[in-house]
This record gives structure tokens, C-alpha cells and sequence, in this order.
């Protein structure tokens, strides 16, 4: 597969070493052939690099495993899974979650990506719903920033919402622009 194909979430084998996709950029510069800017976390190391690459580079894409998985819960360096059939339980590193970890409450449900049976990483589902736990102050007819105002929720995750959102609602956010959905 062509370097200009790889998209965000993409996990791809590039000089024996396996890479998930956390970013693309193609840059095109005048009168010679564009480079792509891969942003990507190595899956032995989970240390983040970055690759500068001519778009006519071939990489080998990798079909990953998908496993139902329940979060656990984390520490300070791990966050902790359980297959909802075997009851087996897999951790991944602070680094692999990235900011994942925002979306993450116990017991959401969450889909495991295994390569050669061991987890490299999660999908999360396409929504949550989260407490507010700080909320500034919405005054009627304070408009000047279009009606919004940030509130924080319970996994520390700030948000954008409507005035009326106080602390205490239970909101639906989106995990893939980590925007607010709607009061649930």
C-alpha cells in the first residue's frame, strides 16, 4: 500500500518494525514529488516518531484482531482491559492511550486491536457519556462567545458546551472531535 493511503488508526510494518498511525500530513513542494508526514507510535516500544517519506514509498499494512474489551481501570503508568468472553484481562502503556484516556470511564465497553494475539491498541465507541464535575458560570444573554462555555468532566476532559450545562449533568461527547453531543 502506497504511503498517501494511511489514515489515523492505521497500523502499518515499515522496516520490520509495526507502527500505529496517529497522524498524515502530505506536503507537496514545487517541481519535485510530495512527501508524506506520518506521525506514529512504535507498538514493541510505544515511543512516538515521526517519518518524513516520498509518496511513491510502499508500506505493508497489517489486519488487526478486533476483541470486544471492558475498561478496568488505570494507574499511573497502565490502563487495564478484560475480554468480555474469557474474562482475560490485558494492560496497555500511558503512551499507546494517548488521549484516549479522557473517554475512558470504567466499564465502557471498548474494542481491542490484537496483532499475533497480543494488544496493541483500542477503538472507542463513537460516543460517551460523561459527569460534569466543574462548570463555569452561563449568564443569560451572554453571547459574546456564542452561547458556549467550558465545562470539566469526570475524566478531566474540558468541552465546549451550551450555557445551560451545569455541574452534576450527564453529557454525550464525541470521541472522535471530543466535542458535546447533547445533555442526556
Amino acid at each position: 500500500m502506497n504511503v498517501l493511503d494511511l489514515k489515523e488508526g492505521n497500523v502499518f510494518e515499515y522496516e520490520g518494525k509495526l507502527y500505529i498511525v496517529k497522524n498524515t500530513t502530505h506536503v507537496v513542494q514545487q517541481q519535485r514529488r510530495g512527501i508524506v508526514k506520518i506521525k506514529a507510535v512504535e507498538i514493541d516500544t510505544g515511543k512516538g516518531i515521526e517519518f518524513s517519506l516520498r509518496s511513491d514509498v510502499e508500506v505493508n499494512i497489517v489486519i488487526l484482531e478486533e476483541v470486544p474489551l471492558t475498561y478496568l481501570y488505570s494507574d499511573e503508568t497502565t490502563f487495564y482491559f478484560m475480554d468480555n468472553s474469557t474474562y482475560e484481562q490485558f494492560n496497555l502503556p500511558n503512551e499507546t492511550i494517548g488521549e484516549k484516556k479522557y473517554y475512558l470511564k470504567e466499564n465502557l465497553e471498548v474494542i481491542g486491536l490484537f496483532y499475533q494475539g497480543k494488544i496493541i491498541d483500542i477503538q472507542l465507541p463513537f460516543t460517551v457519556e460523561l459527569k460534569v464535575i466543574e462548570a463555569e458560570p452561563g449568564f443569560k444573554g451572554d453571547t459574546v462567545q456564542g452561547g458556549r462555555k467550558k465545562v470539566k468532566v469526570e475524566t478531566g476532559l474540558i468541552v465546549q458546551t451550551p450555557l445551560f450545562i451545569e455541574v452534576g449533568d450527564i453529557i454525550k461527547i464525541d470521541t472522535r472531535t471530543g466535542e458535546y453531543i447533547t445533555r442526556v
